[in-house]
Order: C-alpha cells, then sequence, then structure tokens
C-alpha cells in the first residue's frame, strides 16, 4: 500500500486508473481511526489540489474508516493518490470480511455509509489481500458520472466471496432452510445498529470501560461474525432478487458453535443495557429475539453434531419454532393471568371483614377465571348438622335456598368435599351422575361440578364448589388455580373469625362500660347518644353522667385514640380513672390535673381527649373543663354557637395548666358536646363539619334534649362518608 503504482479491479470488473506514489496513514487500532483518518485525507486532498472534491473525499473517508473500525480489524491503514480532477481513496483493515451494502430501511442504523459511497464516488469496490486482510477503495473523477456500476455487479461480489476462501480450518454445511427475507432483514439490522453502538462506546470510553463490558461489546462485535455476515449477504439477494423468502445454507467452521453460544449470552446481556436505557438502541424485539436463537441454536447443534462425525437431525422449519413458541407463550399467559387474579384476590381479600366479604371475594373471581356458570362459598352452620352460605354467583334463589338446606352429611359434592377434605372434580354429566346421582333433581342443569375443601391449620371450614352448564375438563393449572383460591380463602376465614371474636369482645367491653340509664337531674333534661364506627367495632369514644354529691352532677364525653380492643380496654381505664376522681374530688382543675398524673406514672401510649361538664344546681351554673376535645355547642334563642372554653392540650401531651370556663345557662338552653366521628368528612375541613352542626341547630331552642340530639345525628348521618365512632351529649336546662 505504501509506494509504488496499484492496479484494482472495481466493481464494474474494469481495471482502475493506476496512480503513483499514494501517502498513507497508518491508523493501528486507534479508537479515534474515523476522526484521525478523515483529517488526513483532507490534508493530502488540499494538497494535491483538489479542493472541489474534498467535501466527497472527507465523507467517503469517514464511512470507510467508521466500517473497519466497526466491522473490520487493526491494523487499519487509509491512502490516498491522485491529484486534480481525479483521486483514488483506499482503506485497508485486517479482517477478510466483505463490506456490505444495505438495502436502504429507516430501521438501519448501519449498512447506509456504503450507499452514500456509491452516490458520491466514481467507482467503488473490495478485494482481499494475500495477508488475509481487505482492501475497500473508492475513486472520485470529476470528469465522469458517480456510481458507475449496477446492483447486478455487487450481487455478483457478494455472492462470489465465499467463506471458504477465509480461512484454511475445515468448514461444515448448515442448512437451516426457508426464512422469511423481511424478518432477516430487520432482524440482521438491529443487530447491526447494537454492534455499532457497541463499537462507538468502545471508541469513545475505551480507557475508562469496565472489562465485564468490554468483553460483551467484543463478543458483540466480532463474535460468530462468519455466520451473521453469510445469512446477511444471503438475505440482500434474496431481497434485491424479490424473493419473499431466503433459504440460508452456511459453510462454518466447528469453533463456531461456542462462538454462537457465547454470541446468544451477550447479545441477552446486551439486552439488559437496552432495558436499563444505557443504550440507545431498543432492546431486541420478541419475534427477533425467537429468530436469533432458533438459528443459532441450530447452528450449534449441526455444527457439534457433524465435527463428531454424526448425521444431524434436519433443523425443524423457523415457522414450526414459532408455532411451538406461540402455544407456549399461551400457556404462560394464562398461567400469568390466573397469578395476577390471585394477586387481586389476595389484595381483596385483605379488607374483608366477614365471611360475606369473603365470599364476594372469592366466588366472583373462580366464576371469572374458570368461566363457571354459578359458584358459592359453604361454611358449617351454627348447628353444626346444617350448611350455611355467605355468598353465591349465578345461582337461582330456589338453588340457594336448596343449599342453604343442605346438611353437612348430604351425598352432594360440597359436603363431601367438607367431610373428608377431599377436592372432588366432576368433568362430565355421566360422572355427575354415577358419583353423585342426588345432583340430578338438586342440580339438573349442571353438568361438570368441582368443590374444593377449605382447610387451614390442619381443620376444615367451608368448601368452595363451581357449577358447569357444559363438559369441563380440569388442567393441572385449573385444579392448582382453585386449590389455591381454597386455601386464601381458609386462611381469610379463619382471620374473620378472629376479627369477629375480638370485635364482639370489644363491643361487649364498651356496651358493659358506658352507662345503661341516664341519669335523672332535678331542673335539667338529658340526653345521650353512642355509636361505635360502622357498628362493626368498638372505639374509644365514652361518656358517663354521674352524681359527685352537694347537689351537682358531672357529665363527661371523650375519645380515645384508634379502634379495636386496645382502644376499648384503654377507655374503659380512662373512663374509670375520670369518675373515681370525681367522686373524689369533682372540680374540673383537679380531676384533669389528677388525670395528668396517671398518664404520667403509666406512660399511656394513646392520646386521649375529654370534655368535662360540672351542673351546680345550686348556683344553675355549668363549670367545664376541655383537654383538647371539640368546643361545647351552647344553644339558646339567640340560636346556637360554640363555648369558647380554654381547650388545653389532650392527656398525655401535657405542657399546660388547665382551667375552668363556668357558663350560666337559662331556662330552655342546652349544651351539646360531641365527637369528631359526627363531623369529620374526608375531603373536608373539620371546621365545616361543626359549623353543619351549628347551622343546624340554629332553631332548635326551646326542644327537648332528646329531639336536639335526635335532629343533630340525622343531620350528620346525611353526610357521613366515613365509619368512626360517635357521641352525642346534650344538656338542657329544663
Amino acid at each position: 500500500m505504501s509506494g509504488g503504482a496499484t492496479r484494482t479491479p472495481n466493481g464494474n470488473g474494469h481495471a482502475s486508473t493506476a496512480y503513483p506514489a499514494p501517502a498513507c496513514l497508518d491508523l493501528g487500532d486507534r479508537p479515534d481511526a474515523a476522526r484521525a483518518g478523515r483529517h488526513f485525507v483532507e490534508e493530502q486532498v488540499r494538497a494535491r489540489v483538489a479542493d472541489h472534491l474534498l467535501d466527497d473525499a472527507a465523507l467517503v473517508a469517514a464511512e470507510l474508516l467508521a466500517n473497519a473500525r466497526q466491522h473490520g480489524a487493526a491494523p487499519i491503514v487509509v491512502c490516498i493518490s491522485g491529484a486534480g480532477a481525479r483521486l483514488r481513496l483506499e482503506v485497508r483493515d485486517g479482517s477478510p470480511r466483505s463490506p456490505l451494502r444495505l438495502t436502504p430501511s429507516a430501521a438501519n442504523m448501519t449498512g447506509r455509509g456504503l450507499n452514500l459511497v456509491e452516490a458520491v464516488t466514481t467507482r467503488w469496490g473490495f478485494e482481499r489481500e494475500p495477508s488475509g486482510g481487505k482492501i475497500v477503495w473508492a475513486e472520485f473523477d470529476s470528469d465522469a458520472e458517480a456510481g458507475d456500476h449496477t446492483d447486478e455487479d455487487l450481487d455478483a461480489i457478494l455472492t462470489a466471496w465465499t467463506d471458504d476462501e477465509v480461512s484454511a480450518e475445515q468448514r461444515y454445511e448448515v442448512v437451516l432452510g426457508d426464512v422469511p427475507t423481511d424478518l432477516l432483514l430487520e432482524a440482521k439490522a438491529h443487530i447491526d445498529n447494537v454492534v455499532r453502538e457497541f463499537s462507538l462506546a468502545a471508541a469513545d470510553d475505551a480507557d475508562e470501560m469496565p472489562p465485564h463490558l468490554a468483553q460483551l461489546i467484543s463478543m458483540v462485535v466480532h463474535g460468530f461474525s462468519d455466520a451473521r455476515d453469510a445469512i446477511k449477504r444471503q438475505a440482500l439477494v434474496a431481497a434485491r432478487n424479490g424473493q419473499a423468502r431466503t433459504r440460508l445454507v452456511l459453510n462454518l467452521p466447528a469453533s463456531a458453535a461456542d462462538a454462537g453460544e457465547a454470541y446468544l449470552a451477550a447479545l441477552d446481556d446486551a439486552d439488559v443495557y437496552s432495558r436499563a436505557a444505557r443504550l440507545l438502541t431498543l432492546e431486541t424485539p420478541p419475534d427477533h429475539r425467537l429468530f436469533r436463537r432458533w438459528y443459532v441454536q441450530a447452528v450449534v447443534q449441526q455444527l457439534r453434531e457433524l465435527a463428531a462425525g454424526h448425521r444431524p437431525q434436519p433443523v425443524a422449519p423457523f415457522e414450526e419454532h414459532l408455532v411451538q413458541e406461540v402455544r407456549r407463550l399461551a400457556l404462560l399467559q394464562r398461567v400469568s393471568e390466573r397469578a395476577a387474579r390471585l394477586q387481586r384476590v389476595t389484595a381483596a381479600l385483605a379488607r374483608a371483614r366477614t365471611p360475606e366479604d369473603v365470599a364476594a371475594v372469592v366466588v366472583s373471581e373462580g366464576v371469572d377465571a374458570m368461566g363457571a356458570s354459578g359458584g358459592g362459598l359453604l361454611v358449617p352452620a351454627g348447628d353444626g348438622e346444617h350448611l350455611s352460605v355467605p355468598g353465591v354467583v349465578g345461582y337461582d334463589s330456589q338453588l340457594v335456598d336448596a343449599l342453604r338446606e343442605e346438611r353437612m352429611d348430604a351425598p352432594l359434592p360440597a359436603a363431601t368435599a367438607l367431610c373428608t377434605g377431599e377436592s372432588i372434580f366432576l368433568e362430565s354429566q355421566e360422572v355427575r351422575d354415577r358419583e353423585f346421582p342426588a345432583l340430578r333433581g338438586f342440580e339438573s342443569e349442571t353438568v361438570a361440578m368441582c368443590a374444593v375443601p377449605l382447610i387451614v391449620a390442619g381443620r376444615i371450614i367451608g368448601a368452595l364448589r363451581y357449577s358447569f352448564n357444559g363438559r369441563k375438563l380440569f388442567d393441572d393449572a385449573e385444579r392448582s388455580f382453585v386449590e389455591a383460591l381454597a386455601a386464601l380463602t381458609a386462611q381469610t376465614l379463619q382471620r374473620t373469625e378472629t376479627y369477629q371474636a375480638e370485635r364482639e369482645a370489644s363491643l361487649e367491653l364498651q356496651r358493659a362500660l358506658l352507662p345503661t340509664d341516664t341519669v335523672a337531674i332535678s331542673g335539667w333534661d338529658l340526653a345521650t347518644y353512642y355509636s361505635p364506627a360502622g357498628q362493626q367495632e368498638a372505639g374509644g369514644d365514652f361518656y358517663d353522667v354521674l352524681p359527685v354529691g352537694s347537689g351537682r352532677i358531672a357529665a363527661v364525653v371523650g375519645d380515645v385514640m384508634g379502634r379495636g380492643v386496645e382502644a376499648a380496654a384503654a377507655m374503659a381505664q380512662i373512663r374509670s380513672t375520670i369518675r373515681a376522681y370525681a367522686v373524689d374530688e369533682s372540680d374540673p382543675v383537679s380531676v384533669f390535673t389528677r388525670v395528668d398524673h396517671f398518664f404520667d406514672s403509666l406512660d399511656f401510649s394513646q392520646l386521649v381527649t375529654a370534655l368535662y361538664f360540672l351542673v351546680d344546681e345550686e348556683h344553675d351554673v355549668v363549670h367545664i373543663a376541655n383537654a383538647g376535645h371539640l368546643q361545647p355547642l351552647l344553644i339558646d334563642e339567640r340560636g346556637s354557637r360554640l363555648v369558647e372554653t380554654a381547650s388545653g392540650t389532650p392527656f398525655g401531651v401535657g405542657g399546660f395548666q388547665r382551667e375552668i370556663t363556668t357558663i350560666s345557662l337559662p331556662p330552655g338552653a342546652a349544651l351539646v358536646a360531641i365527637t369528631d366521628g359526627l363531623v369529620e368528612r374526608r375531603g373536608e375541613d373539620i371546621d365545616d363539619g361543626i359549623q353543619r352542626i351549628v347551622d343546624a341547630t340554629a332553631k332548635t331552642s326551646g326542644w327537648s334534649a332528646q329531639a336536639i340530639l335526635d335532629h343533630v345525628v340525622r343531620v350528620a348521618a346525611a353526610e357521613r362518608t366515613h365509619d368512626d365512632d360517635v357521641t352525642v351529649l346534650v344538656l338542657r336546662r329544663r
């Protein structure tokens, strides 16, 4: 390449013009070979008085050098010769792989360069060197038209450029068969894009690149190149000939088998980088990945059998492989859908509080998942002899009534599953009639059925049953699904049993501790109301009314943070403490101060608010103490308004001196104490809820205490958006 004249065939088979004394630059394996070589060419063009060819020569040099860096091997050498109107550019590299000009496509980020070379040069071509490398050359002649070649010429070169010329290593013929040409071109374009991007990454970050990434890039760029190039050449020839399918026949050495396996693993890693947005190239499309695995694995298998002297089995056509994959994915989709359904069931069951809640979830999900005509959840009834039906889907009222009358020992599927702990699957009417003849009169339209016991900790607590109007073959996946559904159901039912027991205990505790009768106070009218959260569980609200001596009455309304057994127990302790202190010394400040000390001594975890009324009948006044509770309402002939008491802080916070607010109530006036459950609404400031009650009671002066209470509860109930404890106490002077 350095010195002397050269004479090489061009793309048309003609001899090219000879130019003396070319100037060459050995770029070796420099990462910046394309940039450095382009600058060299620009300098040489100017020196050879060919400025009118400068842009074209620089463009062609950049493309050929980039191809050599990306697809070739070191050393890379660039040479230029000629002057004036005629120039010749040559790029040599150490790889025998031929350059390929792809068909134009918006998806290809590689291969376009040779189309540009073709467009701006007079002639271009390539040849192998005896040393094992190749030369790609391009000529510029301002007196001739660019692109003096035909597709047929390129096809002839591509076809003649066989792998047999590359190496003396023994090669074996691998016949893959016919594959859609478009798929080949699209798949190879994607791989070329990955190769291009990895090559650029290697050029930019060669010094700082982690070893694993460098190895990955090397394998993707250079690994399995013989097979990839052969497939690409055959696909291009088929495309230019208008062939919809390409018959793939590869001549490869035995070493390509190991290279193929490493190549597949490397491309899987490359997809990981794509998914993590570390590459501009998108992750391999599913059809491309499937094709890649099919052909590489086929090549590996064929080569190893041929190298071992065995006659390999013919490669299964790609379409057959595609059909198998579709079937596999369909099965996986069904499994995935059922797994997702079980996840939804699990999330929905987390909110279940009763057997009815459980049935509403699992029965409907099972019916939808299996295409059943109906389904139901059955559990033992309280009498121990019959079955209870918390919920059904798709069964008419007559069948539901019959299920509720079903005995535990009935010769029917659900009762049998519940008694034996064994799942029952009836796939046809013949099997149904043979094993459970009672179903003919019990559920005549049902052809197939399954009944699965609900077992938790070795205890059978119920059964799920699903009916089908046609023959139903229960495969392993469906049986596993319904049994998994039954396991979730059993665990949730056990939890609802525990929840119901705790709920009953907390409600019973709260009912036992709250006053059962309203205390009669001479000259005063008293009404009280308490409702636990949604009637489902006890909360922390409490109230108390008790005589404290010397003609005085103490009334308390309070709220313990939280709900359930813990809140009910805390409520009982606080209410008893306030009651004991009030009987001993009824002064509000004294009572609240002692309660503060009680909290300090026990390190109580809950926050508690309370409103304390001390009614002094002798002086017709009410002393009020407030520990962080809502302000009471005062209703009189002037309307309804809040009493501005010294609110203080909740018990358990401390830091403030307790104070008393004393008011005098004229005849007909009333005080109303409430808890926040009456006025809190989602998305609304609590002050708006309080104002709603103030407005509702504006014209209730002169009403009885019970009438005022009923009106307040009714107004609040119409606006409630969530469950919470509600307590109301109305104290009215007659």
